[in-house]
Formats: structure tokens, sequence, C-alpha cells
């Protein structure tokens, strides 16, 4: 068996998922990359074609969670390694994710950004964890981080579930604490594309606190 399943969603992304995927090979485990095309309308799904050992192309976008869960129901691995498509070089780091998982010591692992001058400011993340103490008695610095990893042995878990859009990693989160995972979040230096204070990135904001409460209501735990 592959010991590492990379998943890794993509929408519209071809200006950055070449360099994702291609310091996703850099990781120093036997291990196979799963690019989910999301319904791209730009030349996402030729470079996944091309850098991926797993393509997947959905014919509509259909959201993150059901990208996720696309890939990880291709995964072969022991354990699932999820990336953002736009993480580029910062990719690399990703192995730190792992260690703790290959030492038994976590069974989800979340990245968290080592030196961050937002501080947490965000209101999603900060409803997100607040949320999530409230239902388990656990704080997360990172609840929203798309660059996580677990062991295989959640995917039944995780896969029984339906998953839309931005509420995966809350939900994920969630699912798995209510099942007796243990989490640990990992200091990296991965970073991605931010959105800022601008128009575009208040809507998209807007847009994820939308999916991650429609979720929650729609989920019974």
């Amino acid at each position: 068996m592959t010991r590492v399943s990379v998943v890794i969603p993509a929408y519209n992304e071809e200006k950055r998922l070449a360099a994702t995927i291609k310091a996703a090979r850099s990781l120093p485990f036997e291990h196979e990359v799963i690019c989910v095309n999301d319904g791209s309308t730009d030349f996402t799904a030729e470079i996944a074609e091309e850098f991926a050992d797993v393509s997947i192309h959905l014919e509509t976008n259909q959201g993150k969670g059901q990208a996720l869960q696309t890939g990880w129901r291709a995964a072969k691995g022991m354990y699932i390694l999820c990336l953002d498509a736009d993480l580029e070089h910062s990719a690399q780091e990703a192995g730190g994710l792992l260690e703790p998982l290959m030492k038994k010591r976590a069974d989800l692992t979340i990245s968290k950004i080592r030196h961050n001058g937002n501080g947490g400011k965000g209101f999603v993340k900060k409803r997100v964890q607040k949320l999530i103490h409230q239902r388990t008695g656990v704080w997360l610095e990172a609840p929203l981080s798309g660059q996580r990893a677990f062991q295989r042995q959640w995917l039944r878990l995780l896969l029984s579930r339906s998953y839309t859009g931005y509420g995966i990693e809350t939900m994920m989160c969630l699912h798995m604490i209510h099942g007796g995972a243990r989490l640990e979040e990992i200091e990296s230096e991965m970073t991605h594309r931010e959105m800022g204070r601008s128009l575009s990135g208040m809507k998209h904001r807007y847009n994820q606190w939308r999916q991650i409460k429609k979720q929650l209501q729609g989920d019974c735990l």
C-alpha cells in the first residue's frame, strides 16, 4: 500500500497548481499525488494531468468538501495528506504533519502558521474556534486550515458524512473529536494566497461562514 496519499482539490488554480504539486513530490515518503479538478474553467485540468499521479475531473464545480471526499475515495495511502492548491513551494513543509501520525501520537494533524501577522483576527476563524470549543472542549488555533493529515482508519467516518464547500474543515474537526480522535496542531510556514481586506476577500469570508453555518444546521453529531 502507498504510504501517503496527497489529495489536492483545485478550482481555477492554473497559476499555482504546478508548483504546489512539484513541492508535494519532494516529500521523503513513498507517496501518490491525487489532484481533483473541481470543474475548473482555466487550464487546471491540463496541469493536473501533467503533474499529478492521479487526476480526477468533476464536470461542474462541486465545492471543496465534495472535491476532497472524491480524492479520499481514490486514496490508497496509509496516511491522507490534504493540501490547498495554492501553496506553491511552501507545500514542501507538509511532511511535518505526517510525523505525529506515523509515531501514533495523533489521528489528525493541522498546520498552523508559525508567524501570522493577522493573529487570528478573522471573524470566521474566531467563530469557529468558539463553536468547536463549546461543542467539544477543544481549543484549536487553526481550525480552518486546509493543510491537514489523518490516519487512514478515519476514512470510514469521514466518507460516511456529506461535506459541502468550505464547511469541511470545521465539520471534520467536530466529527473526528466526537469520534475519539487525537488532534495535534503543527507549526509551519506553509502559506497561500491571502484575500486580505479587499471586497473579494470580504465576500469570500462571508461565503465561507454561510457555508459553515449551513453545514452545521444540517448535521447531526
